[in-house]
């Protein structure tokens, strides 16, 4: 079902959209110590794997044209966590999401379950996937606090009534909208920059219960590069397994905010094997 699923897909790419190349794998390698992993020099030994990247074409909004055309990805692992340092191109680091403006973005896709991955595409019914997707802005968000109004509204008057500051936290909190709701998206105090998700397929991307992956990324005026950072052990219900000596599959998506590019408008890479080293 999953193999007839993506040749299906793969059948509905307009002319000339490229197919998904057969890829090598990645090497990770061991290093010492425990912990989350968010130093780019624990990766000095680790080889790079460069990664082409496609449009995404297969659902709608498509990107025929991603802003990004390859990944280079190493890999580690040390007693208890997984690390992978991911790089590319971007000279326009766009690290604010605003009302009409979107931040950079990168992510990473494991099975959940031993065996055939199932289709690339963010799974399929019956064939899960855990996403890792860190965030400029999130990051942004932790670094420096969350938007303002200023910044959303920069020609706006600035008002000094607010709801919290005049009125008790359960009244205020109607006020709140999305934060009172407790959407993942409107969180004023973020813990991480990595967004913890699980698919089974478009539209399907949903928070895990279980947040446990960090991040960290720097740009220098060139290029991003970017640390996710894991337990080996699933944490929590719907989390891959990467423990030592698993054998597996991992794919890659990248979002240049500047061009555009956000939810389904994206660049995106087929699976790729990946052994967790005893």
């Amino acid at each position: 079902m999953r193999k007839t699923l993506f040749a299906l897909l793969l059948v509905a790419l307009p002319a000339g959209a490229e197919e998904a190349p057969a890829l090598s794998g990645i090497t990770m390698v061991r290093v010492g110590g425990a912990g989350a992993v968010l130093d780019v020099e624990a990766f000095a030994a680790a080889p790079a794997s460069r990664i082409a990247l496609l449009p995404q074409v297969a659902a709608t909004p498509r990107n025929p044209a991603p802003a990004t055309s390859a990944i280079e990805v190493r890999a580690l692992r040390n007693d208890d966590h997984a690390a992978f340092l991911l790089e590319w191109e971007d000279d326009t680091p766009d690290v604010r999401a605003t009302l009409d403006g979107f931040g950079d973005m990168v992510a990473l896709q494991f099975p959940v379950a031993a065996g055939a991955p199932p289709v690339p595409f963010m799974g399929n019914p019956g064939g899960r996937v855990q996403i890792l997707q860190w965030r400029a802005d999130w990051q942004t968000d932790m670094e420096r606090g969350a938007t303002t109004m200023r910044e959303l509204y920069p020609n706006s008057y600035a008002a000094d009534f607010h709801h919290a500051d005049h009125l008790p936290a359960a009244e205020a909190a109607a006020y709140e909208g999305a934060v009172s709701l407790g959407n993942p998206m409107s969180v004023q105090e973020r813990k991480s920059a990595v967004q913890d998700l699980v698919a089974e397929g478009f539209g399907s991307l949903t928070p895990r219960a279980t947040q446990a992956a960090s991040g960290r990324g720097t740009n220098d005026g060139r290029r991003w590069r970017v640390v996710v950072t894991r337990p080996l052990a699933p944490a929590g219900e719907s989390a891959a397994d990467l423990a030592p000596g698993t054998s597996t599959n991992v794919s890659f998506a990248v979002w240049n905010g500047s061009k555009g590019e956000v939810g389904a408008r994206k660049a995106w890479a087929a699976w790729v094997p990946i052994e967790v080293p005893k």
